[in-house]
């Protein structure tokens, strides 16, 4: 019993001396004498620079732990810096760590700043740090690691474990993220970072709390989060849970800004035994986008998918969109899911689209849509079959995924007829426009086609008579595909306008389009009514076109816009000029420097044929080789046609032929061979011409039918040439020659005046 009793003593006296040497050593130890050797070793190791500036706190008992403050980071470039932070505390409870147990106490961070970037070739500003060292370097330090990895590995195989990790609390405030990727120009920045959780370990549970501020650039985003609830997570079993979440989200992202989001319910899965499980869960949002107010809700009472078996309550959304001139209520029931984690059925689908507006002829529009949708998640596909009958329409449509990530869309839809005009708000109606009305200069109406950045989608659209925008089509089918920011509508075809249609066209999303288009046997007098209000032209033939622009609103694609066009029409009539009067005045008006008029509604001029080929470039369309043809005259022309600035300035040299068909022809056979200059000047919606008279008297003058009327007016005038032998009177003047004020009469009724 002696010898026990001296034995605890000594021992009892060892742990007093271990127990004074930890408390002597954390007194009198000083690691900021460190400081210099450990910037020193990073600088070397890391060729980064690891600034210290505040002091180092180490303590031993009854925790390994340590404080450090005012730390900062560089880039491999000094000047730049990837992390600081103001202060960091971590604790490792130092008994459990003789078991092979690493228990943190907690881990505490204020005011961490870091900037995480991936380069363009995909490497991150931090893959130095986690390379492995040089080949000397990472031999000397393995033969250093050796014993260790040798202890670890037998304490597996006698049957010990492998070092476990558990964190009591992990505690960040007032810190700040950025990340930067180079190749997309994709920014995020999380900002006024508040981080609390409970424990951490490979089985726990605990409470998580989280605040935070997001802005983002491609795509924009400016926002606050606040999430808090429970969680469970077991990594072995590859397991989490989320309980009792709520989730708040304010700000802007998505195109949709005053951005008001929550989110509340429980959420589990295990995808290992492919088992999910969804309780109460529900979203509210409310917003703006593109000057709608905008409403959703969602809720999904309750599902339980398992690797055999799928069950659940249906799931219900119902959305809202108002503005000043429409509403628009959607409301959507997905009956009880069937199938199982492998194959997902929704065997019915009901959905209602209200949309109410004054600018609706109806008022009130109702849409139901029905049908089923199918996703298989092994070879990750969805297909949805859906149809709609309302108004005067009816849609079949075949939508499918073809695969889930990246997104593949495909679609097959059918539409009997469809007259969008009744479902959108249209322009005020005006009388159609000749070239005598002033008009306005459009508006900048935005284009945007960045939607198609990502955009992968395969598919074929038919519609058997379709009215958009006044333009009537019937049999329209095309085909659709959007992969790699570009979109092809090629090939597609339709009938219009006693007509047919035939082309390709192509969008990119930098905002790039070009456009392929044939109109054979069109009628263009209604097809520019009913497209454009303009009543300028009549004819049938054929329109050619192969034009590209790019810009981001109409009228900065009007302005670069290039290609070339062609047009040849028979029997039909230009508006707002008559050549046939235009001849009667040069008729009238030989002799005089100059006249001008201004086209009215009531006048037109036929035609029999007309060819015209153009160059655009910068929004100018340039022709050369007009060619029209009438029975009375014949015309050329040539010019420019500014379809940026909506203007015209272009020359036409009509010349009369010899005939007394046509429109005018009896009345102005005697001036056969006259070419009267016109030209075409202003904005389309003012457009006037000018005659330049002059230059047609000079030409009339030297032409065949100058001649003539020469000769006859000196034979009215009586001052022809007296035929040989005859004398002429006394005075001077010509036998049967009257007074001056007779001859001038003579005159005046020659002239029409």
């Amino acid at each position: 019993m002696k010898a026990i009793r001296i034995s605890l003593y000594v021992i009892a006296g060892l742990v007093v001396l271990l127990v004074l040497a930890v408390a002597i050593f954390a007194a009198t130890f000083n690691p900021n004498r460190y400081k210099g050797e450990i910037e020193r070793l990073v600088k070397e190791r890391t060729g980064r620079t690891l600034q210290l500036r505040g002091d180092l706190q180490v303590a031993v008992w009854p925790s390994l732990g340590a404080n450090v403050n005012g730390v900062a980071l560089s880039e491999r470039d000094p000047a730049q810096e990837f992390l600081s932070l103001e202060a960091a505390h971590a604790s490792v409870a130092l008994l459990p760590l003789l078991h092979g147990s690493v228990i943190v106490d907690g881990i505490r961070v204020s005011g961490l700043k870091a900037r995480v970037v991936k380069q363009k070739d995909g490497r991150f500003n931090f893959s130095d740090l986690m390379e492995q060292p040089a080949p000397a370097q990472q031999d000397k330090q393995a033969g250093k690691s050796q014993p260790a990895e040798k202890k670890a590995t037998e304490r597996q195989q006698a049957g010990g474990k492998g070092v476990a990790f558990d964190i009591g609390a992990v505690q960040v405030d007032r810190s700040a993220l950025t990340y930067v990727d180079q190749a997309s120009g994709q920014e995020l920045a999380l900002s006024e970072l508040k981080l609390s959780t409970g424990r951490i370990a490979e089985r726990a549970d605990g409470k998580l709390d989280l605040k935070v501020s997001a802005k983002g650039k491609n795509p924009d985003l400016d926002l606050k989060l606040d999430l808090t609830g429970g969680y469970k997570v077991d990594l072995p079993a590859k397991a989490f849970e989320i309980s009792k979440l709520d989730a708040k989200v304010s700000g802007a992202a998505a195109g949709i800004t005053n951005l008001d989001l929550k989110a509340k319910g429980d959420v589990a899965a295990n995808p290992e035994k492919n088992e999910y499980r969804v309780k109460g869960l529900a979203f509210d949002v409310k917003g703006v986008k593109e000057k709608q107010n905008l409403e959703a809700h969602i809720a999904a009472p309750e599902l339980v998918v398992a690797a055999n078996s799928a069950k659940g309550a249906a799931v219900t959304a119902a959305l809202k969109l108002k503005d000043a001139a429409r509403d628009i209520q959607a409301n959507l029931k997905l009956a009880g899911v069937e199938g199982s984690a492998k194959s997902l059925v929704i065997p019915q689908l009901n959905a209602d689209i209200t949309m109410t507006g004054p600018d609706l002829p109806q008022k009130t529009v109702k849409i139901p849509v029905a049908g089923s949708v199918r996703a298989d998640l092994e070879k990750q596909t969805a297909a949805a079959e859906l149809h709609s009958k309302f108004d005067e329409s009816t849609i079949q449509a075949k939508l499918g995924l073809a695969k889930f990530t990246p997104p593949a869309y495909t679609f097959d839809i059918n539409v009997d007829k469809l007259n969008l005009d009744r479902y959108t708000k249209q322009p005020e109606k005006k009388p159609v426009s000749t070239p005598t009305e002033e008009g306005k200069a459009p508006a900048h109406t935005p284009v945007d086609l960045s939607f198609l950045k990502g955009l992968n989608a395969n598919g074929r659209l038919q519609v058997g008579a379709l009215q958009v925008k006044g333009l009537k089509l019937a049999n329209l089918k095309a085909e659709v595909r959007a992969a790699n920011g570009r979109l092809d509508v090629a090939p597609h075809s339709a009938n219009l306008y006693e007509g047919s249609m035939t082309g390709a066209l192509a969008a990119q999303a930098d905002g790039r389009v070009g456009v392929k288009e044939t109109l054979n046997g069109v009628a263009v007098g209604p097809l520019l009514r009913d497209m454009a209000q303009k009543d300028v032209l009549e004819g049938k033939g054929t329109v050619a076109l192969d034009v590209n622009a790019a810009g981001k609103s109409v009228n900065a694609m009007k302005k670069a816009l290039a290609g070339t066009a062609r047009v040849q029409l028979k029997d039909g009539a230009i508006k707002g000029i008559n050549l046939a009067e235009v001849f009667r005045r040069a008729k009238t008006a030989l002799g005089s420097s100059e006249a001008k008029a201004q086209a009215r509604e009531a006048q037109q001029t036929d035609f029999s044929e007309m060819t015209a080929s153009f160059t655009i470039k910068n929004g100018v369309a340039h022709n050369e080789d007009l060619d029209m043809k009438a029975p009375l005259f014949r015309v050329s022309g040539k010019g420019d046609i500014d379809i940026g600035n909506s203007t015209m300035d272009y020359v036409t040299n009509a010349t009369v032929v010899a005939t007394t068909t046509g429109q005018g022809g009896a009345d102005l056979a005697q001036l056969s061979g006259l070419t009267v200059p016109v030209r075409l000047v202003g904005p389309f919606d003012a457009l006037k011409y000018h005659v330049d008279y002059t230059a047609a008297a000079t030409q009339f003058a030297r032409s065949k039918a100058g001649e003539r009327l020469k000769g006859a007016l000196e034979e009215r005038l009586g001052i022809a040439k007296p035929p040989a032998g005859e004398q002429a009177a006394p005075g001077g003047q010509p036998s049967g020659q009257g007074s001056s004020g007779n001859a001038l009469d003579k005159l005046k009724g020659l002239l029409g005046r």
